[in-house]
């Protein structure tokens, strides 16, 4: 299942579980679909103490932070389950969690907090793994975009902002106001610009399960 937004944002609670895997595990998968995120990341975060090294836990846990709109959390969280899930062997992960999954969270999380730069790289890294993820590819393209919309915003203000400057006796009061009034309609002009790129490309699904 995924829901409309900004992004495609792959935020996939795994309901299997590895070997002797605790209640607590159980009833923050149930709480998850109940929709009750502060109880789904109390369980899971209960998961990850009672199993540190599992990438599992640490990934559900990032799925109920995001959910709640804690984004730093949660890519904070899917990078520890990144880390865990290459320690170990493919015996050891949970066969519903693969590398791509995680990559893909963790380029939604960080485009959530606006690190564009750290997005593009992990999307661009989910879709090594996955080259046919039609998501992370949507995703890659708007993180793009979106960077370089913020790229060509900084280089106006900066060519505004370095432009060569009139002594004070040779601007009038009502030139100086002129000038202000032009360089302000540029950058709203710019900020609308970006603002309807971003509805028109909005966000797709997000995974689910």
């Amino acid at each position: 299942m995924r829901c409309c937004s900004f992004i495609a944002a792959s935020v996939i609670v795994l309901s299997g579980w590895i070997g002797g895997w605790t209640r607590v595990m159980k009833a923050g998968n149930e709480a998850y679909v109940r929709g009750n995120y502060d109880e789904a990341q109390a369980a899971f975060q209960q998961a990850t103490l009672d199993k540190p090294d599992n990438p599992v836990a640490h990934y559900n846990l990032g799925t109920a932070l995001y959910r709640q709109g804690k984004f730093r959390e949660a890519a904070r969280t899917f990078q520890a389950s990144l880390s865990r899930h290459a320690e170990q062997t493919a015996e050891q992960i949970e066969n519903t969690l693969n590398r791509s999954s995680i990559l893909y969270n963790l380029g939604n999380a960080q485009f959530k907090v606006g690190d564009l730069t750290r997005a593009i790289d992990a999307y661009q890294q989910a879709l090594r793994f996955d080259p046919q993820d039609t998501d992370a590819h949507h995703n890659l393209t708007l993180a793009r975009q979106r960077l370089k919309q913020q790229e060509d915003l900084a280089q106006q203000q900066a060519k505004h902002s370095t432009a060569p400057k009139t002594e004070p006796n040779d601007v009038g009061k009502a030139e100086a106001l002129r000038l202000l009034e032009r360089f302000s309609e540029n950058e709203n002009r710019l900020r609308q610009k970006l603002q309807q790129q971003q509805r028109k490309s909005g966000y797709r699904r997000e995974k689910d399960w």
